[in-house]
């Protein structure tokens, strides 16, 4: 498909939706202005009082009602569309740009970091739920990296204002979860982050550095204290404030084997399309450049490629 292609496909998603907001809203106002009526009726005739809540709780069911159906109306007739959209907005857009800024890309948006991952290394509470997608492998500056979307929900029950019990989803962490080669093998790995508490606790000190306004801003945890003031010098530990204040949002760096895991909980999905907005390429581009460039920045900003640290 080429952009042209795209861009009426996307029209044609626009032009369906529009169709549909007009159609459920023509439906809507028919049996919310009969509810309303009645309403009317219910204050101005005595005979008909009692019928007033029931007009107000009819008119709250019909647009809960009218929601849902407008909701399901749209996955039946647009779902293909916007899947394809999706899709092929990818292939064309996203692809094209992480071959131009990385080196053996492999990209796949159905895709994710396996969750064991994680799980094995303890690095966070994983919920009761787990997904990912939008898997990006590649090379930069001689560093391999993957990263992916991810998403981690809580079930919990919530008690309502009537006294019933209703469970609901919340997020614990959403945004992208980043694993670079390091150049190190670490002989114990290193746990940092802002607020995360980190659960393998169990063979793992807490420790403070000489950097206050560090320790303010993270929590470390350590296999060996020895090992963390080897990695953590003041030169790293600057840049790690730095790249937290940049993104002002919860963060996590662990330090494994030879690898580094950088979580950004910015509660945002990397590379995604804008479907109700007509495609820009330029501003496409930007967007695409300011995804790609959190990989970029922090290959550089922490200095990865630098062989320093390498032990033979």
């Amino acid at each position: 498909m080429t952009k042209d292609e795209l861009k009426k496909l996307q029209l044609t998603i626009i032009k369906k939706n529009k169709k549909i907001n007009r159609i459920m809203t023509i439906i809507f106002l028919f049996f919310a202005s009969i509810t309303f009526i009645l309403m009317l009726l219910s204050l101005t005739t005595p005979s008909l009082k009692e019928y007033f809540i029931f007009s107000i709780i009819l008119l709250i069911f019909e647009v809960i009602i009218s929601l849902i159906i407008t909701t399901a109306v749209k996955i039946g007739f647009l779902g293909d569309d916007t899947r394809k959209f999706k899709k092929e907005f990818k292939d064309i857009f996203i692809l094209d740009a992480l071959n131009k800024n990385f080196e053996n890309v492999e990209y796949n948006p159905d895709k994710g970091i396996d969750e064991k991952i994680i799980e094995n290394n303890g690095m966070m509470y994983l919920g009761d739920r787990y997904t990912s997608n939008d898997y990006v492998s590649g090379t930069y500056k001689n560093i391999n990296f993957i990263q992916s979307d991810v998403h981690i929900e809580e079930k919990k029950k919530v008690e309502d204002s009537d006294g019933e019990i209703k469970e609901e989803w919340e997020t614990i962490f959403l945004g992208r979860w980043m694993i670079f080669d390091f150049n190190k093998n670490f002989k114990a790995n290193i746990f940092v982050s802002d607020y995360y508490p980190f659960l393998q606790n169990k063979g793992y000190k807490e420790i403070s550095l000489e950097d206050e306004e560090f320790n303010k801003l993270f929590n470390v945890y350590a296999e060996d204290e020895h090992e963390a003031y080897y990695v953590l010098t003041p030169h790293f530990m600057e840049k790690l404030k730095k790249l937290k204040k940049e993104l002002n949002c919860g963060v996590l760096f662990y330090f494994v084997e030879s690898k580094l895991h950088v979580a950004v909980n910015n509660f945002k999905d990397s590379f995604e399309p804008n479907l109700s907005k007509i495609i820009n390429e330029e501003e496409i581009e930007n967007n695409i450049t300011k995804d790609i460039k959190l990989i970029t920045d922090l290959v550089v900003d922490l200095n990865l490629e630098n062989d320093l640290f390498k032990m033979e």
